[in-house]
């Protein structure tokens, strides 16, 4: 048996997680972590039974511990045992810790010497360049749970020598054929239908505004060691090509499946053998019948062009391009400003960022909580 952490195993990606394993029936869950979801923790922890839970809400702590007084497993409180949770020595740590939160969990994973399948984006988008130091220095493996860059990964098996160029698909996300003023009327409702994929309201966000895209270039930046100018974004509506490569010699090499994130969660749980699975979703050619793409457009969903302008700027600029964008974001969800909003809170806390060009954690840290108080108070200044 194998020993899994799963940080952020309430969420989306952590409950499909959770499905995924009771199917390959090899892991034992050790460690779960949660922000204040307790009445989903408390029955996971029934089904799983982890050694212990990290819950970061206080309260919610508490009223855990209360719950499960008769249970073997411990619980953790607080933000920081997030860290400790993390560090557990485990076969796989599985990071879907929502947002910058994930990026200290990730770092204590990698030094404790645990190998991790990645779901937080913000880990390398904000500590890039500290992560895959210490990725190195282990020596562990660091295994990419978004279907796109779980695609990148497995097309670059055997290719990575080859690789020209990196193309990253996106489904264009529920305003895909809205004109740019039709956007400024959008509701929150309107933005979290996403066509094709079941996710979390921030991603789905995120893809609706294109700065998942953006934040996907940065961390296919980092994990695959490309240079911005060799990785490319093309509209995919049918989210059917999940990813795709250029080779040297002209070839492009292209991978497929149905949108189902417990495919790309079970490759991360097999890596590097493959378990057949029939609680897949089935999947054929001749039902999709088209396979359609198209440019993305920068003018209409400028938060992709910020995001290759602050991976290009490298330092801190990716650090505070995230922040303003979680705070921007989480603000549109409470209805305080509107969807076009986003990316101008954005680029207006860019604008007034300081860069520091090699940061430690320390000056990420920094860096964060400044762009997340410009950004509160552009918000407060326009709205």
């Amino acid at each position: 048996m194998k020993t899994i952490s799963i940080l952020g195993s309430t969420g989306s990606v952590g409950t499909q997680t959770l499905s995924v394993i009771s199917q390959l029936n090899n892991w034992q869950v050790k460690v779960l972590t949660a922000n204040q979801n307790i009445d989903l923790l408390e029955k996971q922890i029934k089904i799983y039974q982890p050694e212990f839970v990290a819950v970061a809400d206080q309260t919610a702590a508490d009223d855990l511990k209360n719950r499960l007084s008769d249970s073997n497993t411990e619980v953790l409180s607080g933000q920081a045992e997030l860290t400790t949770a993390a560090a557990e020595s485990v076969d796989l740590v599985l990071n879907a810790i929502v947002g910058f939160a994930g990026l200290k969990p990730s770092l204590a994973a990698a030094s404790a010497g645990n190998d991790i399948a990645l779901a937080n984006k913000e880990s390398l988008v904000s500590g890039g360049s500290i992560l895959m130091d210490l990725v190195r220095k282990k020596g562990i493996k660091l295994l990419p749970v978004d279907s796109e860059h779980n695609a990148i990964f497995q097309l670059l098996e055997g290719h990575r020598a080859d690789l020209d160029r990196i193309l990253l698909t996106a489904s264009g996300g529920p305003f895909f054929a809205y004109s740019k003023s039709e956007l400024k009327s959008v509701s929150v409702e309107d933005a979290l239908q996403h066509p094709n994929w079941k996710m979390g309201s921030k991603i789905t966000i995120d893809s609706a505004s294109l700065m998942n895209k953006g934040l996907e270039v940065i961390e296919a930046h980092w994990l695959f060691d490309c240079p911005y100018e060799k990785i490319d974004t093309v509209v995919h509506p049918q989210s059917v090509v999940h990813s795709l490569i250029s080779l040297v010699d002209g070839t492009i090499l292209a991978e497929l499946g149905p949108a189902d994130m417990k495919m790309p969660i079970q490759y991360c749980l097999t890596y590097p053998a493959r378990k057949a699975n029939n609680k897949h979703a089935e999947f054929s050619l001749a039902d999709v019948a088209a396979l359609e793409f198209y440019q993305t457009d920068s003018d209409k969903f400028p938060a992709l062009k910020y995001a290759y302008t602050a991976g290009k700027a490298g330092g801190t600029f990716p650090t505070a391009l995230n922040a303003a964008n979680e705070i921007a974001v989480f603000s549109f969800l409470k209805g305080q400003i509107p969807f076009l909003a986003i990316s101008r809170v954005v680029a207006s806390v860019l604008d007034k960022h300081q860069n520091i060009t090699k940061p430690d954690l320390e000056a990420i840290l920094a860096a964060d909580h400044r762009a997340r108080s410009l950004a509160v108070e552009v918000i407060k200044e326009w709205f």
